[in-house]
């Protein structure tokens, strides 16, 4: 519960100091970073819109928006091809939010993720609003989420490596 408050916290000051373009925005991603490393306790580094918080175990996650991630966990997720509007990317979790998705693009997305292994322990929900989907992959090591809300046109992807 602590560590959810403080990434909220830091979602707030991310996109409350950096959203301001100003002569002074080094000045202000650099107050950023040192707020945030007093937050966290951990390495921060701010680089417009993209936050990397390095912890003390050396574990490290990035905070963006706008571009598909390549690396850590998320290269584990097949590409949705959108308007990506949030991500947090790490070695232990991934999320990604992408808008514009008809309903017939998220039924062919989820033929993609299946047919990239996630089949083990399916799960599906639907009602009038939204649509989840839940499996792990066939090595057992990841656990996949996506929700699509319906009239937003909105696809929530979370991917988290499974505990041994």
């Amino acid at each position: 519960m602590k560590k959810a408050l403080i990434l909220c916290l830091v979602f707030i000051f991310i996109f409350t100091l950096t959203g301001c373009k100003s002569p002074s925005e080094k000045a202000a991603e650099k107050l950023t970073e040192k707020i945030l490393e007093d937050m966290t306790g951990g390495k921060v580094d701010v680089d417009g819109d993209k936050v990397t918080i390095e912890t003390k175990d050396g574990s490290e996650i990035s905070i963006s928006g706008n571009e598909w991630p390549k690396d850590k966990l998320a290269k584990y997720i097949p590409k949705l091809d959108g308007n990506v509007t949030y991500v947090a990317n790490s070695d232990a979790m991934c999320m990604i939010i992408v808008e514009g998705i008809k309903n017939a693009e998220f039924e062919k997305y989820l033929e993609r993720v299946k047919d990239a292994g996630y089949t083990q322990n399916e799960t599906n929900y639907s009602d009038s609003s939204s649509k989840t989907f839940i499996a792990t992959n066939t090595d057992d090591e990841i656990t996949i989420q996506i929700t699509y809300l319906i009239e937003n046109e909105e696809v929530s992807i979370t991917v988290g490596k499974n505990q041994k």
